[in-house]
């Protein structure tokens, strides 16, 4: 082999493993394929009048979905399931209806989504595993009017960073719910289901903006792509970004004690800031529970704090990662509230004591009597008692038995008095006594943890 010949094969290694990074060439291929156990979160967009097993029910995807580094489903994809069954509720929670004056047995449908229709006209078959659907669900995230600081000037300055922040991010990282062209029921419409729901027997919905999360059984194959561009070796994440993930852990703040360990796994790429790849969609988050607090009674709610401490991608070595919540996937009838710390708690209604009064007031006047006097002869007159207040008699026996106690406390002044009884008692326990709400983060929990300023100096 000649001088000339062995310098230039010579040059070609040297530029080939120059451009190798964590093991990577610009030129490598990757598959992109969403792998089994990966949950897909999707909603209806329509109300759907609950019928039978097998009755076809449509959803559109909330999240994009990745795999690896870019998206594979978009949000608003559509995905077409059936119901399979329904779920029948315990023993006690019927009674509680039937006791609540609601004689409709309880169906509660379980759904398998098993088509995808994307964007380009092409469908894919997809296995999921039934799911049971959630409604009123969003993301609750840290505001700045929850943060606590001393001092005016402190405070300004840190809500200013904080909508500074946002903004930024917020070109980054889609706000999760407004994704998708879904729109909850307006209020009238919530009124009239509502309205209804007061009959003893009433048809029942799967309502729009119902939320499911059913996971892969089997991975889903989106074909071979060019990888991006790795990161380089000293790295890191934008300051404050915002990464999202969701729990493999589940927690609960009656259960699960301080220092108990969490994992989470990231949902979507995290990119530094020109746009290398730091970690792909599937990389493991570590952490620990820091804090626990159980609900008591009397309505005192639970309280759970977890924090995220390393990153481990496959094949590479663990990161340091210092993370705290920022956003966290809950029901709005949970009332849950993200503290500046990175804490979760439940809250109560501050309206929560108007039915106990409402309650007592209706109780009172069931059973109060009117007297009242006629003189038609000139004399002293005649008594005559009525048995109590006609309207008293109504709300009370809808506190105690719905419309049906408000047709009966109509036509019997005792009926209407033990339903009032009745419905006082149960609504001072439940919103006065009753133990409050714990904080409970099921497996597949979408949150958003947010990187800590000193994060950005963590060794790689």
């Amino acid at each position: 082999m000649s001088r000339r010949l062995r310098t230039v094969l010579a040059c070609a290694l040297i530029v080939a493993a120059s451009s190798v990074v964590d093991g990577q060439a610009p030129g490598d291929r990757v598959m992109l394929v969403v792998a089994a156990g990966r949950p897909l979160r999707v909603r209806l967009d329509q109300r759907i009048t609950i019928s039978h097993v097998g009755q076809i029910v449509t959803a559109v995807v909330v999240d994009p979905v990745y795999a690896y580094d870019r998206v594979v489903i978009p949000a608003g994809t559509t995905v077409t399931g059936h119901i399979t069954t329904f779920e029948t509720p315990s023993k006690w929670s019927r009674a509680r209806l039937i006791f609540g004056g609601d004689f409709t047995p309880p169906r509660t449908p379980v759904v398998q989504f098993d088509r995808l229709a994307l964007s380009n006209g092409t469908a894919k078959e997809i296995a999921t595993t039934p799911a049971s659907g959630r409604e009123r669900v969003t993301m609750t995230t840290t505001t700045a009017a929850e943060k606590k600081k001393e001092g005016v000037v402190a405070r300004g300055k840190e809500e200013a960073e904080s909508r500074a922040k946002e903004a930024i991010e917020s070109a980054k990282h889609h706000v999760h719910d407004a994704a998708v062209a879904v729109k909850a029921p307006d209020k009238m419409h919530r009124l009239r289901d509502a309205a209804v729901a007061q009959l003893p027997y009433h048809p029942q919905y799967l309502r729009a903006g119902t939320l499911y999360t059913a996971e892969l059984l089997t991975p889903v194959s989106f074909g071979e792509v060019d990888a991006s561009e790795p990161a380089r070796a000293g790295d890191r994440p934008s300051p404050a970004s915002v990464l999202t993930a969701r729990l493999v852990t589940p927690l609960d703040s009656s259960k699960t004690p301080k220092g108990t360990p969490m994992q989470a796994v990231l949902t979507e790429p995290v990119f530094s800031a020109d746009h290398r790849l730091l970690f792909a969609e599937g990389t493991t988050l570590d952490g620990e529970v820091t804090f626990a607090k159980h609900a008591a009674s009397m309505h005192r709610n639970g309280q759970l704090r977890f924090l995220v401490e390393r990153a481990q991608a496959p094949e590479h070595e663990q990161t340091a990662l210092l993370a705290s919540v920022y956003a966290v996937e809950a029901s709005q009838d949970d009332r849950l509230v993200v503290d500046d710390e990175g804490g979760a708690s439940a809250t109560s209604s501050k309206t929560r004591f108007i039915a106990p009064a409402l309650a007592l007031m209706a109780l009172h006047a069931s059973a109060e009597e009117h007297h009242h006097r006629f003189d038609n002869d000139g004399d002293d007159g005649e008594l005559m008692t009525t048995q109590g207040n006609f309207l008293g008699r109504g709300v009370a026996g809808w506190f105690g038995f719905s419309l049906t106690g408000t047709g009966l406390g109509l036509l019997s002044r005792p009926v209407a008095i033990g339903f009032g009884v009745y419905g006082a008692a149960r609504s001072v326990y439940a919103n006065v006594l009753a133990r409050g709400r714990d904080v409970v983060f099921p497996a597949n929990t979408e949150i958003q943890v947010q990187l800590s300023p000193a994060a950005e100096r963590a060794p790689q």
